[in-house]
This record gives C-alpha cells, sequence and structure tokens, in this order.
C-alpha cells in the first residue's frame, strides 16, 4: 500500500487492515491531571450526563406547547398563526442567542454560563406560567428561547473540551439523542398535564425541573474550559512517511504558558495522565476568572459563524439538519390543528401522546444511522486502500432521504384528506422522528471530519439555519394551506424542497466536490482555531 503518495488533507485519513484510524491524541493533552482531556472516564461521564439531562429539561420546556394550543387559544381568543408564533418565537431566539452565548461561555467559562442560564430558565418559565395576556405569554417564549440557546451551545463546546476528535462523533450523537427526545417527549408531558391540570400546570412543572437543573449543573458539571500550550505538533502515521497530522498553533502557541495545574506542559517531559486525572476544586467554584482575551474571543466568535456560513460545506451541512429538523417542526405546530378538529376531536391529552410516533421513528434511526454509515465507509475504505475520505459516508444518506421523502408525501396528503389518524402517525411522524435522528447525524458527522478544530461553530451554522427557517413556518403554513387548492399537500411539497432539495448537492459532493474544497482550504485558519481556547 502506497498511502504516503497520498496527500493528508483534513477530512483524509489512513485505516488499518481492521478498519480502524490511526489516530493521535489530538488536541494533544497537557501534563496536569486537571485538563479536562486527562480526565478519568467517570468525570467525563458525569460531565456529559449533566449536560444531557439539562439539554433535555431545557428543550421540553422550550418546544412542547403545541398540544396546548386548543387551550392557549381558547383563553386568549388567538388564531392559528399567533398560536404557532408561541413556537416560532421561541425557536429564532433559541437560534441567533448562540452569538451571544458562545462568546460568553469563552470569555467566562461553560460553567458560570450554565448556572446563569439556568435559573433565568427558571425565571422564564415561572413568567409563562404567571401570563395572563398574549403579549405577555409572547414576551416570556421569546426570552425562554433566548436562554434555553445554552442547549444547543454548551455541550457541543463541552463535548469538544473534554474529548478527542476521534470520540467527538460518537457523544455528538449521544447530544443529538437528548435533544431531540426533549423536543418529542415534551409534547406527550404538557399534553397530558394541560388536559387534566390546565396549561399553567405545565410551566410549573418546567419550573421544578428548571430548579432541579440549577443544583444539578452546580453539584455536578465542573470547569471544562482549559487552556493549554502545545506548540507545532506533528505525529508520524504508520504506512504514511513523515505525514503532519498535527496542527501549527501559531506564535502566540509557540510561548510557554502556566497552565491551570501549575505545570508547564511545554517543558514537562511527564507524559500525560490520559484517563487519571479528575476536576479541580476550583473549577467546581461557581466562577472563573474572566479570560484577558476576551475581546479576541467576541470577535472571533461573532465572526467565524458568519465566515464558515459561506463555506460551502457547512452550509450544506446546516440545511440538511435543518430540512429534517422542520419537517418534525411543521408535524408539531399542525399537530393541534389537525388532531383537535373533526373528525378525530383529540383531547390536549391525546394530541400529545401523538409524539410517541416521533420517539419510536428516532430510537430506530438512532440504532441504525451510525453502524450503517459506519459500514458504508468502511466498505468504501477497503475498495480504496485503507484510505478514508470523509465523502465515503455521504451514500448511506440516500436511504434515510427516501424515509424523509415519504414522511412528507405521506404526512402531507393524510391531512388533506383526513386519513385515519393511526396512518398519519405511523407514517407522517413516525417517518419523520427516523429522519431527523439520521439524516443530520450523517450531514453534520461529515462537517466535522472535514473541519474538526470547530464543531461548535459548524453547530451554530447548523442551528442559524434550523431556527430560521423554522421560525418562517409561522408565517405561511397555514394560510397556505387555506388557500391552496391542495391544501396541506401544496405545504408539504414546499416543504419538500426545503429538505430534499439541499441532498442533492451531496451527489457532486461524493464525486469530487468535497475533497476540493477541502483542498482549497486546507491551509485555513479554521484548522487551528481550537488552539486559541
Amino acid at each position: 500500500m502506497a498511502s504516503h503518495d497520498v496527500e493528508l488533507v483534513p477530512g483524509t485519513e489512513v485505516m488499518s487492515e481492521t478498519g480502524k484510524a490511526k489516530k493521535a491524541l489530538i488536541p494533544h493533552p497537557s501534563n496536569d491531571p486537571q485538563d479536562p482531556l486527562n480526565w478519568s472516564t467517570p468525570y467525563k461521564l458525569m460531565v456529559m450526563a449533566s449536560q444531557w439531562l439539562f439539554t433535555w429539561i431545557s428543550v421540553t420546556g422550550a418546544l412542547s406547547i403545541a398540544p396546548m394550543f386548543p387551550l392557549l387559544g381558547q383563553e386568549f381568543h388567538l388564531t392559528n398563526n399567533q398560536l404557532s408564533m408561541l413556537t416560532g418565537i421561541t425557536v429564532i431566539t433559541l437560534g441567533f442567542a448562540n452569538f451571544i452565548i458562545v462568546p460568553l461561555s469563552n470569555i467566562f467559562g461553560r460553567r458560570a454560563v450554565s448556572l446563569v442560564f439556568s435559573v433565568l430558565i427558571m425565571l422564564t418559565c415561572i413568567w409563562e406560567a404567571l401570563a395572563t395576556s398574549h403579549k405577555s405569554l409572547l414576551a416570556a417564549r421569546a426570552l425562554n428561547g433566548l436562554v434555553c440557546a445554552t442547549s444547543e451551545s454548551i455541550p457541543v463546546q463541552m463535548i469538544a473540551d473534554v474529548f478527542f476528535l476521534h470520540e467527538r462523533g460518537l457523544w455528538t450523537g449521544v447530544y443529538f439523542t437528548g435533544y431531540f427526545l426533549g423536543a418529542f417527549l415534551g409534547p406527550v408531558m404538557s399534553g397530558s398535564i394541560a388536559g387534566h391540570h390546565g396549561w399553567k400546570s405545565f410551566f410549573w412543572l418546567e419550573t421544578g425541573l428548571s430548579a432541579f437543573a440549577i443544583f444539578l449543573i452546580a453539584l455536578t458539571f465542573p470547569e471544562t474550559k482549559y487552556h493549554r500550550n502545545n506548540g507545532n505538533k506533528t505525529v508520524a502515521s504508520p504506512h504514511a512517511g513523515n505525514v503532519e497530522a498535527g496542527i501549527d498553533g501559531g506564535q502566540a502557541e509557540k510561548v510557554p504558558t502556566q497552565t491551570q495545574g501549575g505545570l508547564d506542559s511545554e517543558t514537562s517531559s511527564l507524559s500525560p495522565p490520559v484517563g487519571h486525572g479528575r476536576p479541580s476544586m476550583q473549577q467546581f467554584m461557581p466562577f472563573q476568572k474572566a479570560d484577558s482575551r476576551w475581546k479576541m474571543f467576541v470577535i472571533r466568535d461573532i465572526w467565524t459563524p458568519i465566515k464558515v456560513f459561506f463555506n460551502p460545506t457547512i452550509f450544506w451541512a446546516g440545511l440538511m439538519l435543518a430540512g429534517p429538523a422542520d419537517l418534525v417542526l411543521f408535524f408539531n405546530m399542525s399537530e393541534s390543528v389537525i388532531f383537535a378538529a373533526p373528525p378525530y376531536l383529540f383531547t390536549p391529552s391525546q394530541v400529545g401522546y401523538t409524539n410517541f410516533a416521533f420517539v419510536v421513528g428516532a430510537l430506530i434511526g438512532l440504532a441504525t444511522a451510525g453502524p450503517f454509515s459506519d459500514w458504508v465507509a468502511a466498505r468504501a475504505t477497503r475498495k480504496n486502500n485503507n484510505i478514508r475520505e470523509a465523502e465515503m459516508r455521504l451514500p448511506a444518506l440516500w436511504p434515510y432521504m427516501i424515509v424523509t421523502i415519504l414522511s412528507l408525501i405521506l404526512g402531507g396528503y393524510g391531512y388533506q384528506h383526513q386519513w385515519a389518524w393511526g396512518h398519519i402517525i405511523v407514517w407522517g411522524y413516525g417517518l419523520a422522528g427516523l429522519s431527523v435522528t439520521t439524516v443530520p447525524t450523517i450531514a453534520i458527522a461529515y462537517a466535522i471530519d472535514c473541519y474538526k478544530p470547530i464543531s461548535g461553530e459548524i453547530m451554530v451554522v447548523a442551528t442559524v439555519c434550523k431556527n430560521f427557517i423554522g421560525f418562517s413556518y409561522s408565517y405561511w403554513i397555514f394560510d397556505l394551506a387555506h388557500t391552496a387548492k391542495d391544501g396541506w399537500i401544496t405545504v408539504a411539497m414546499v416543504i419538500f424542497a426545503c429538505a430534499v432539495g439541499p441532498a442533492l448537492f451531496a451527489i457532486p459532493l461524493y464525486y469530487g466536490l468535497g475533497k476540493k474544497i477541502r483542498k482549497w482550504t486546507k491551509n485555513s485558519d479554521l484548522h487551528r482555531m481550537e488552539d486559541l481556547i
């Protein structure tokens, strides 16, 4: 095998005969046992579980009020568009708040931002429960989305802080599981509670869960932001000659500095204690000293998502997340309008229970997407003399895109022709749940394979795409359904274009364009971004 002739641009890896990548520990950990990369597995699992639950609690409150639409409409005399805006306003603030949260977390730390925003989440839940007018509830929903946006940025940053590059795909998938289970199980909770105890009771439940989240973060989430100085690292890959797999840290990173644990990672000859470290008491303090480079973080963290937005690979991945996620949002916004009306006449509890179909589909997707895409990529790698290209996972998209198409067509047709509720729920909702945990996972994993150091920024771009498009649904889906000749079928076809259209770009990406883009950007400072944290 002449792998030394292969240009190892970012996203290209040399694999062993068993199909496993020859991976170095990137980022290179320091010699400090308090470095999050060196923490033992139980501590890493603790912070992952903490953020997983925090994400689940945040999302259940932010994206779960659709089954309560009949009750809210009756109390405040609202139209369908006004009701959908209660979700839409939360969706749009969820997306754009990350432009504030990301620099704050880089300046003050993940723990401090999580603690402060968990308190704010609880306060907005109290406001929602006490709202006595449509305007008051709408304002509370907007602020709730703003503060719940930590669920779309802090966990991804934490994963980058604690896990090595080759581990992040798995844990990003675990994070997506918590996020979407919150979005799917939340409506089940809200419908059942509102149907039996009134809509205010759901927000009081969320107040209690948010209070629990405060204690959860305080006790189990130490600070994971850590600045290490590794200088220039060159990792020789077997069978690949002297190939640079490391990252040039730049002039600023060549100056030895003191780490948090007091050890100079440039000069110490000790091996990093990977897997044997633990957080210090200082890392459990509520607040850390603000980073002296705060001006740089403000500029970088606002400018970088704008910059990477124009990278075609990352923008495409954002659209691939937006399509299936906003398909689920479409069904979420419309479920009460469809099922609370004749011929179904569902109660809020029954409307909420329809969301179990999303859960079943999502779990099937989570169980199959990773192994299937890995098998597709491994098979292509063996045919390519054990050289893995990032694009080799893209063919795994097509079965799941067929599922997305079926969900749209059958769901829209069932809405329009008032099929038996079981068919709509199984073929529309169930397949949408399967789509949303598979297509985005594969597309985002591809983008991260190409630009691993900026996984957080990739998620910011993807979230903005998803939430901006989803917010627009509040304005037109009901009007179009009532004015178009084919009603809900027309709505489904517009969403079809948003969800399926971007998938066609996977074809040129797979057949050479993807690697050309990676070659064009191989010297971009995006590949050195993580060194600045």
